[in-house]
């Protein structure tokens, strides 16, 4: 199960592509159709007391794949998964239904702020994220430019 968890963070350069003005909305649906499932899954069966161990074991993988890594190629690597991390994962995991997954998304990021102090991260959710590619001049919203079709302001199931 960690090998397809890790995935969600590992397979960052597909996703990274995508996050872009006019793509991020469906980028983001596709990926929390295809890793949400998983996360809510392994959050169950971890239940309230297993989350720091889940925490800690997918950091863990992320570590050791960083190490498998060639030595010119880790901080590369690391920065797409810490940047996967941000814009991906977390808010996907603070969008689930499940309670637990934003506790998951809490234990990630201060387990990586513990591990990598220089190299913290903060987390926020999807709705966020996706303001932030709004064009605001003098106060007006100039959003509907360049606006995706399929980006209807909702957050994506």
């Amino acid at each position: 199960m960690n090998d397809e968890l890790l995935a969600a963070v590992q397979t960052g350069r597909e996703w990274m592509d995508r996050f872009t003005r006019k793509e991020y909305t469906r980028a983001f649906r596709e990926y929390t159709q295809r890793f949400g499932p998983l996360y809510m899954e392994a959050v169950r069966a971890a239940g309230e007391k297993g989350l720091g161990a889940l925490a800690g074991s997918l950091l863990d993988g992320l570590e050791e794949g960083w190490k498998r890594q060639r030595f010119w190629n880790r901080a590369a690597v690391r920065t797409t998964e810490k940047q996967m991390m941000v814009t991906y994962l977390s808010p996907m995991l603070l969008g689930l239904e499940e309670p637990g997954c934003q506790r998951l998304a809490e234990l990630l990021r201060d387990g990586w702020a513990a591990r990598w102090p220089k190299d913290a991260y903060g987390i926020t959710d999807y709705k966020t994220i996706r303001g932030g590619f709004r064009n605001v001049i003098l106060g007006v919203d100039l959003g509907s430019l360049n606006r995706d079709p399929e980006d209807d302001g909702e957050e994506p199931e």
